[in-house]
């Protein structure tokens, strides 16, 4: 009985420093530091390495290992299998060719440095078996690259599926060779390894077996219900791949992986809340208590007594950059340097896999405890550096983005679009049909796709989801309405441009809310702009230092407010309101609302701050 309220009292311990530690590392200004690698630094206070006040215990032990299970099996649910899939020009599927063979190349690249490295430890007497110690060199941070990606708004674009891709196959391939290498080296036999091939046949049959005969409408219904029926589900996968893992002599690791994948598969990603609900258990409870008990059982002083350990620290930090950034190389073919390196530091960051993996490694003798001590060391100067590395070299592109325009086409007006489009910082990205329509496009394109536009499945792969607004420039009139339709119906875009020669009403305008361009109205419009209004002409076309921008009203500080009482940044003025299908000519008593669509104009130099009073939480400035 003792032992097991030394045992909840050590949980309660760990949970409110899994409580306090994302708060207080949120309020740090300067730098940032991962919550995982928070937790691992307690860990460390608390544990054999600090004060030593916890007291382990079955209960305690028993969380510690499904937390570990349970951060393999959130890893599995993060590949998103409609990243990986795109189409020719066909809209047949197929994959993406160029990432994936790139991301191929990378890892083959990877490990052959790594054995390198490893052979080299070997040699200096630092580790002793330079198999492991490959694997352990190859690893990736699945955990910290995909939270990474998916903050700076890139984990659907070229780039950003292109390190997921990277980052997903050196995960994947290390955690199967691990396995492999661990079963040979405890069973002593090839034979062994087949017994893994188990676990793929079981993956296999349950997933097809779950497409096929499961009832995903009474799922549906049950999932919201005290049921929680996917919830349970998952965790009965879990535990399946877990026993059938340990039945066949492998680490748990795989199975766990495996069983998120088969949840990935099943579950669709956009419609479903799954995913929140089992991010909300594992890093709510699971993976905290896991990585602060890889702190507790940390062992500083295996480091800092031993000289051998202190040599190998700086000389694992300098191994493990190396043998990602040097394959990363490879990227500058399609991206430039700058991006290029930043993905290479990306890719460096190791921190959950590397950690498991010293842990078997530990477990089954092929690492020392010195060895052990300083993996988990460089892990968390990685995890800690590397995205840091990363957010420096590759700011967040919407920093300083007025808005996001997507280009379907290549018609006539396209260039001169984009160009004025990228005066105003606005984030263009084209969408054409081949190669050589790509390689017209202008410079200033942040980012160019080919494949085919009517293709709904490609069409989710490109940066149609981010955009505010989308232009369609083809010739074909049934083409440009089927767009619209698909962009209308399928994106729910409120914000669609048809750029046409004929000056008729197409079928977009009357049945999808599309506003068609054509040149003999647009010369008609300038016209008469500059007839009755010239000084309004020269600012919207020839003034570079004037903006006029809309902003939705999302302040609170500001909603039911008069309009006399706000003080706007500089020599910004209000040009109109637009409240639902109403237009307001304001003045000093007009109140507004949220949602208010608000029509400023004044210098560029004020426009930001402008946006930062009305569309963000910050304190409104009233007389």
């Amino acid at each position: 009985m003792e032992s097991i309220n030394s045992s909840y009292t050590s949980l309660l311990i760990i949970i409110l420093l899994a409580t306090v530690i994302p708060i207080s590392l949120k309020r740090l200004k300067r730098i940032s530091i991962p919550s995982t690698v928070g937790e691992i630094l307690a860990g460390i206070i608390i544990g054999k390495s600090g004060f030593d006040i916890i007291q382990g215990g079955v209960e305690l032990d028993f969380i510690y290992g499904f937390g570990f299970a349970f951060l393999m099996f959130l890893s599995g649910l993060e590949v998103d299998f409609s990243l990986l899939r795109s189409t020719d020009a066909d809209g047949k599927k197929k994959a993406i060719d160029k990432p994936i063979f790139t991301s191929i190349l990378i890892f083959l690249g990877t490990l052959i440095m790594a054995y390198g490295c490893a052979v080299l430890l070997v040699n200096l007497n630092m580790v002793a078996d330079k198999w492991f110690m490959t694997l352990i060199l190859s690893t990736t941070s699945l955990g910290i690259v995909v939270p990474v990606l998916k903050e700076k708004g890139i984990i659907s674009q070229k780039y950003g599926q292109t390190i997921l891709i990277a980052s997903l196959i050196a995960d994947f391939a290390t955690m199967v060779m691990i396995t492999m290498l661990v079963s040979f080296r405890t069973e002593g036999n090839s034979a062994s390894i087949f017994l893994i091939l188990i676990l793929f046949v079981a993956f296999f049959l349950i997933y097809n077996l779950a497409k096929k005969y499961l009832d995903f409408d009474l799922l549906n219904e049950l999932s919201d219900t005290t049921a929680q029926i996917k919830v349970r589900g998952s965790f009965a996968l879990i535990l399946i791949f877990i026993t059938l893992a340990n039945a066949v002599g492998t680490e748990i690791i795989l199975g766990a992986f495996l069983a998120g994948v088969i949840v990935s598969l099943l579950d669709e990603r956009e419609a479903s809340d799954l995913y929140m609900k089992l991010d909300a258990i594992g890093f709510g409870f699971f993976v905290p208590i896991f990585f602060i008990m890889v702190g507790v059982s940390f062992d500083l002083t295996a480091v800092l007594g031993n000289p051998k350990a202190l040599i190998l620290v700086p000389l694992l930090i300098v191994m493990l950059y190396l043998v990602k950034l040097v394959p990363s190389l490879l990227l500058a073919r399609v991206y430039t340097l700058r991006k290029t390196v930043a993905a290479g530091f990306l890719l460096s960051s190791r921190l959950s896999l590397i950690i498991a993996a010293s842990a078997i490694g530990l477990e089954m003798g092929l690492i020392a405890v010195d060895t052990n001590a300083a993996i988990i060391l460089v892990a968390l100067f990685t995890c800690t550096f590397s995205p840091m590395i990363f957010e420096k070299m590759l700011p967040f592109e919407n920093e300083d983005i007025t808005k996001r325009v997507f280009i379907i086409g290549n018609g006539k007006g396209t260039h001169t679009l984009i160009a004025r489009l990228k005066e105003q910082n606005t984030y263009v990205s084209v969408l054409v049909t081949n190669d050589i329509e790509a390689e017209a496009q202008p410079n200033s394109v942040d980012e160019v796709v080919i494949g085919n536009p009517l293709s709904i499945e490609f069409l989710k792969t490109t940066p149609i989801n981010d955009a505010d607004s989308v232009v369609i420039a083809v010739e074909d009139e049934g083409v440009s309405d089927e767009i619209c339709r698909m962009a209308k119906n399928y994106f729910n875009k409120s914000s669609i441009i048809i750029l046409s020669e004929d000056n008729n009403i197409s079928k977009s305008e009357t049945l999808y809310g599309a506003q068609k361009i054509s040149p003999d109205l647009a010369r008609a419009a300038l016209a008469e702009s500059y007839i009755n209004n010239p000084s309004t002409y020269n600012l919207l076309f020839n003034e570079t230092e004037f903006a006029i921008v809309e902003i939705e009203l999302s302040n609170p500080e500001l909603f039911n407010l008069a309009l006399s009482h706000i003080v706007l940044p500089g020599n910004t003025l209000v040009l109109a309101i637009k409240r639902g299908k109403e237009k307001i000519i304001p003045h000093g008593g007009s109140i507004l609302e949220q949602g208010d669509i608000i029509t400023f104009v004044g210098l560029r130099e004020y426009i930001d701050s402008t946006k930062e009073l009305i569309a963000t939480h910050v304190c409104a400035i009233t007389k």
